[in-house]
Parts: structure tokens; sequence; C-alpha cells
């Protein structure tokens, strides 16, 4: 296996850095929580899914900040994109732990079919009454805190959380190539902002264009963060392109007609 040189550091971005997502938060967090911003690449081989992101024309203008560890890695990624520092993902835990339990029928949807099956296992049939939803809560709240799979439904609570588009550049292997391709997320529902709301920090950017998170998914359950190369926050940059993408205008007026619609679609 042939090992590139490959550890770069990037200078400590500057501590005015665009800070949006901090008002979504339920508690202000301590200002001692904060930390500049190192960006950091690893070590990989030649054939590394994050060499084969790089090499992307649409990657010029952007970068990789790789975390640390693998466990609750895409967590890691939104605690830095927040506060500096990675390390601060039980924050995350916590608060999207709670969209889920406190919104459930906006997001059984779209929990998927492994997870189903682990959910109907350990707490029977899923039925729409309040204790099965609150079991339901439990056990996805579980599956969150242990870093077990469940599908892309932390991308779809931590997109309608912070009320922010997250798009993904995903690295997939078939049987004759290797292809890497963008997809984004969007929130499932619509938060009211408290306006009366405040806080110490940074929240509003020079750059006109709308903020997002970019992300890399490796394909092997590990997330790294996609960054501008010469900024701190994506504002700078357009949106990635995504090939395919279609709103969904569909209207349901039930979550069982919704998940009628998604079992059609699946079979179709």
């Amino acid at each position: 296996m042939i090992i590139l040189d490959s550890k770069r550091e990037f200078p400590e971005l500057s501590g005015d850095r665009h800070h949006p997502l901090i008002t979504y938060l339920s508690e202000e967090p301590d200002k001692d929580i904060f930390e500049k911003e190192i960006r950091e690449f690893p070590d990989c081989s030649t054939f590394s899914p994050i060499i084969i992101a790089e090499q992307r024309e649409d990657m010029t203008e952007r970068t990789l900040d790789c975390v640390k560890s693998p466990k609750h890695s895409l967590l890691r990624c939104l605690s830095k994109e927040i506060f500096g520092t990675e390390r601060h993902f039980d924050i995350l835990i916590k608060e999207l732990s709670n969209e889920f339990r406190q919104n459930i029928p906006h997001y059984i949807a779209f929990i998927d079919d492994d997870t189903m099956k682990a959910v109907t296992a350990t707490i029977g049939k899923l039925r729409e009454k309040k204790k099965d939803y609150e079991n339901l809560g439990r056990f996805i709240q579980q599956r969150i805190e242990d870093d077990l799979p469940c599908g892309d439904l932390l991308l779809w609570l931590a997109c309608t959380f912070f009320q922010t588009p997250i798009y993904i550049l995903r690295i997939i292997d078939t049987n004759t190539t290797t292809e890497s391709f963008w997809t984004v997320y969007e929130k499932v529902r619509i938060k009211r902002r408290d306006r009366s709301k405040r806080t110490r920090f940074v929240s509003k950017c020079v750059r006109t264009t709308a903020y997002y998170i970019s992300l890399l998914d490796t394909g092997f359950l590990e997330y790294h963060r996609i960054v501008p190369k010469n900024d701190s926050c994506n504002c700078g940059l357009g949106t990635p392109d995504v090939p395919n993408l279609q709103f969904d205008s569909t209207h349901f007026e039930t979550q069982i007609g919704m998940l009628i619609f998604k079992n059609c679609f699946k079979h179709s």
C-alpha cells in the first residue's frame, strides 16, 4: 500500500467565523467550549475515497477536514462546524434525539428497513399510539447514543433541526468502477424560529449566498467535512450540483399515507 505524505494542517481560522447553527441549539453554549478551528488531512492510500473525492473538478475550491475517530463521525463533523472542535458531539446526540422524540410522526417514513426490522423485533409492530411512539423514541435515541446504523435518519434529523441543507458527496464501489456523486438532504418540517432569541456569538456572514453543510461519505459509515480552501464557511461557494435533483411536492394527509407512498415507490 502506498501512503501519501498527506498530513496537512491548515492555519487557525478567524475567531469571527460564521455561526448560523448556534441559534438552533436549545441552550446557548458556554463560550469556553469554542475553539479555533484547525483543519487536518489524514494519511491515506492512493485508492482511498478521500483521494477520489479530491480529484473531482468541483473540489477545486474545496478540501477535506477529517475527523479523528470514525465513532459518531457525522456528529463530530457537525460539532466542528459549530464549535471549531469535534469534541462536543454529545450535545448533538441530545439535541437530535429530542428532535426525533418530539416530532416522531414527521420521521417515521425516513426510518430505513433494517432499522425498522430492529424496531419490530425489539418493541413489536409499530402503531400510531402514544406508547408506541414513546418506545420508538427511546429505541432510536439508544441507537444514536450507541452509534448504531440508522440509515439516513440522522441526516434528516440534522438538516431539519438546524433548518440547513446538508450536501453529501458519496463514494460508491460497483462491480466495475468507483462512482462519486452529490446528494442533498432538506428539512422535513419547518421550525418557527424564535426571533427574540439572542446569542453572544457571530451569526452573520458577509457573503450573500446561502449557508449549507457539505460532507464526504466514504462508503464505510464514516463522514468527513468538506470545506472551502480559503474561507471558514460555505457561503462563499455555490451549492454542489446534485444529479437528477427533483423536489418532492407530494402532500400527505396522514403519516400512514406517507408510509404507503414510500412502500409503493420502493417496490415500483
